[in-house]
């Protein structure tokens, strides 16, 4: 309203005025802006006044600074600027964030799809101490995040509607009995078999840790290897905002090490009860500001240790000449105007592409794979160099070596010449596993189906007697799947007459209360002779030995009763 009534209002000077004005009311009001952001749609011909040095101040003073995009004229193209295009080129100029861009130029960047920018929020708010008793406030801050476009996707229905998950967890046997997720436990894989860890014992197994940044040591920046870099982010260590007291310990912390060409080596604990973590602070020191870099580094089970061959082949001067050739034409430095920091994921790229095409035209096919709108590589002139190397390193096609074949596929006769295939064939390539298949074990898993394929491959003498040792382990970590275990166990060892096995694996096994639950549930007993005429044990000793407790109880009743009869 203050400028409606001005007849200066058509003078495109005078609108930057109000857009910068407006700037410091919204400033004033939230006292903190992500993005600062002025876009001038023109051409030549609007009005444009010389007075343009106070914008170009007041836009140089607003922080976070102003980026101003003049849109319109191609200022860059066109020569002998005069005029209007003159007075916009040195706007442009004067704006520390200013940029002029043709309309072609505009279409191709609003092809970009960005992500919204989130605030900068410290993961770790403490103190960096640093022996002594010597500590002073840092925050640490997530400065690069690899960004997942799968985070975003959700499931749904044909139409787009909202759908609901209804997990249900089974046993692996042969009733699929159902699991209620309270009764579950975490089982740890150990060889082919699950090994449970109760809730108690997982909270006994983990550590518990403070919140805290401590200095170990430092050590010479030359001794920590780049190789040695791990971690999936990169962190900066900076002093509290408002805090000069920290601000000026953490700069001095910073220059000491730089000066000293050392790093410092930290315990790094970012929440309560999380798990430590080994890092190096790395000092980062500029003219304008002086903080940490934090990197993570491995622990001793991290390092992976790799033998590497010895270079058999030397190179010699023309071949060490052509690649030297080959780097200085892809030199990143004759390409100014390239910036891979501002190089976009085309993966994300072509996903936003694909939701906006699908959000505007539902039913329209999706637009054929096309990044190069989106990224633009920078063009380097290889050839000669890349002839050049072709010229000095011979290239050669190697064949594939055959793959492995079955053992019916070896001594088949169907379309082969067996007297040139009986020579190629050495004793090394037939081994008895390659013929029987890998090695048979019974797991903890599927105990019942390996059961089966182990009577199968090993005989049923060797498989119950593994299944024996698989029922021992299942009973003493109280494992699941031991009544279809124990059954099925009984029925080969009735049917193949190995009484003697299942009866002596019930009496080892018997002194458990869970054992002795499930087999008195299930009237699961020893092998008698009625079942198995070798069996020692007669079917009266069977009941006894599965019932004795209560048999006894029943006795003493009925003795009770009598002496009451005979009184």
């Amino acid at each position: 309203n203050e400028y409606e009534n001005r007849t200066a209002k058509k003078c495109l000077v005078r609108g930057l005025e109000v857009a910068v004005r407006l700037f410091h009311q919204e400033k004033a009001k939230t006292h903190w802006m992500s993005e600062n952001r002025i876009m001038l749609f023109t051409d030549e011909f609007g009005t444009f006044s010389t007075d343009y040095s106070f914008v170009a101040t007041e836009m140089n003073g607003i922080k976070p600074q102003i980026v101003f995009k003049l849109i319109g004229p191609d200022l860059e193209s066109s020569q002998n600027l005069g005029g209007n295009l003159a007075k916009m080129s040195a706007l442009c100029a004067a704006v520390e964030q200013g940029e002029s861009l043709s309309n072609e130029d505009a279409l191709t960047i609003t092809n970009l799809y960005k992500t919204k920018k989130v605030r900068q929020t410290p993961i770790f708010k403490g103190c960096l101490e640093i022996g002594g008793g010597t500590k002073f406030p840092v925050h640490v801050i997530n400065k690069i995040t690899p960004t997942s476009h799968q985070q975003s996707l959700k499931m749904c229905g044909s139409g787009g509607e909202a759908v609901v998950r209804d997990r249900v967890y089974k046993l692996k046997d042969q009733n699929q009995t159902r699991v209620d997720p309270d009764s579950m436990n975490k089982g740890y894989r150990y060889g082919k078999t699950y090994i449970p860890i109760s809730k108690v014992d997982a909270s006994l197994m983990s550590r518990e840790t403070e919140k805290e940044l401590c200095l170990i040591c430092t050590t010479k920046r030359s001794n920590i290897r780049k190789e040695e870099f791990c971690g999936k982010y990169a962190y900066s260590v900076v002093a509290p905002p408002n805090d000069t007291t920290g601000g000026t310990a953490l700069a001095a912390f910073a220059i000491a090490l730089k000066e000293m060409d050392m790093v410092a080596v930290c315990r790094y604990v970012k929440k309560d009860d999380t798990p430590p973590k080994l890092c190096c602070l790395v000092p980062n020191v500029k003219d304008y500001c002086a903080t940490l870099h934090m990197i993570e580094l491995p622990f001793s089970n991290d390092i992976k240790k790799a033998v590497f061959p010895k270079i058999r082949y030397t190179p010699s001067q023309d071949q060490l000449t052509a690649v030297d050739k080959l780097i200085d034409n892809m030199d990143l430095n004759s390409k100014p105007e390239f910036k891979e920091s501002e190089m976009s994921n085309p993966g994300i790229q072509r996903r936003y592409q694909c939701v906006v095409h699908r959000a505007l035209q539902s039913d329209s096919p999706l637009p054929e794979v096309d990044v190069s709108d989106l990224i633009k590589l920078p063009s380097f002139d290889t050839s000669d160099a890349v002839k050049e190397c072709n010229k000095y390193f011979e290239v050669k096609l190697i064949e594939k070596k055959p793959t492995k074949r079955t053992a019916g596929e070896m001594f088949s006769t169907d379309n082969i010449d067996v007297t040139n295939d009986i020579k190629k064939v050495k004793k090394e390539d037939i081994s008895l596993d390659d013929l029987l298949g890998a090695e048979v074990k019974i797991g903890t898993t599927r105990p019942v189906a390996d059961f089966q394929l182990a009577c199968s491959k090993l005989g049923p003498n060797s498989a119950c007697t593994m299944m024996c040792d698989v029922i021992s382990q299942l009973v003493q970590h109280s494992g699941s799947n031991i009544p279809q275990s124990l059954r099925a166990l009984r029925e080969r060892c009735v049917k193949e007459g190995f009484h003697g096995i299942f009866n002596n694996l019930l009496r080892k096994e018997f002194q458990y209360e869970l054992f002795k639950k499930i087999c008195k549930e299930e009237e699961m007993s020893l092998i008698h002779k009625g079942e198995c005429e070798g069996s020692p044990v007669s079917a009266v000793e069977s009941e006894v030995f599965l019932k004795g407790d209560e048999l006894v109880k029943d006795m003493e009743s009925d003795d009770d009763d009598d002496l009451l009869d005979m009184l």
